[in-house]
């Protein structure tokens, strides 16, 4: 290759990682592994510059990513999810073109997750760009619903794809079935755990500090929130991973 031609194929290389033309290889070796690995570093170093004591049973994960409770952390972690929605780009054009002959429901699936990534995107340009110090965080909380119901729902509609497809063929069908359950049991969860905390407000229960500190990890919000962002890296994964081979290319 000559030096004259290394821009028009970076270029090309960028049009194609943006459309999502990447191959399965590098989705499982490369993106997944950037993606959980980069999280889970961000996360730690968000954890270790919090000035108190992290207590990951009653702390949101949103206050890792708050200028007011972590003003020398938050930093990290909204720097790390903005990498991470960069990363995701290829997704919903990769998993479209791999479940292309199903139609509507794979325009579907790549439109939410699109949805879902653009609202990760954005939710990490409001944590280190305009960071908010104050205790309401509208924006904020209106970006991580965003991010956590599309993206959950667009890695669930290509997870149903997978599990459809492999039922068909007679494939395997537990790649599918592990992600469609991981993506699933963090909403049913938070659903049932919200219902229980508005029947136990109804009876005073709220208003007891004490009682709240006694009650089970799994029962509260807090747990089901962390349930949901660890869901939406490994039931996407799982979902790329059950997602069809790539198909041969045709001879030039």
């Amino acid at each position: 290759m000559r030096w004259r031609d290394i821009p028009a194929a970076i270029a090309a290389s960028g049009r194609n990682y943006l459309c999502g033309r990447v191959s399965r290889a590098f989705t499982l070796r490369v993106i997944g592994p950037l993606t959980n690995g980069g999280f889970a570093l961000g996360t730690t170093l968000a954890i270790a510059c919090l000035p108190t004591a992290y207590d990951v049973r009653h702390t949101w994960v949103s206050s890792l990513a708050s200028a007011r409770t972590n003003p020398s952390g938050y930093f990290y972690l909204g720097t790390t999810l903005m990498v991470v929605a960069v990363l995701l780009v290829p997704l919903p054009g990769h998993l479209s073109r791999q479940f292309r002959t199903r139609g509507r429901v794979s325009v579907a699936g790549s439109l939410l997750l699109s949805v879902g990534i653009a609202g990760l995107f954005l939710l990490s340009v409001e944590t280190t760009v305009f960071p908010n110090p104050g205790r309401t965080r509208f924006v904020h909380q209106l970006f991580t619903a965003i991010t956590l119901i599309f993206l959950t729902l667009g890695f669930l509609s290509f997870g149903a794809l997978a599990a459809f497809r492999a039922w068909i063929t007679r494939a395997n069908l537990l790649p599918a079935s592990l992600a469609c359950a991981v993506l699933s049991i963090p909403a049913i969860g938070a659903g049932l755990t919200h219902l229980t905390r508005l029947g136990m407000e109804a009876l005073g229960w709220s208003s007891l500090r004490a009682a709240k500190l006694e009650t089970p990890f799994f029962l509260t919000l807090v747990f089901w929130e962390w349930a949901a962002v660890i869901a939406l890296f490994v039931g996407g994964y799982l979902t790329a991973w059950a997602a069809p081979r790539d198909a041969p290319r045709p001879p030039p």
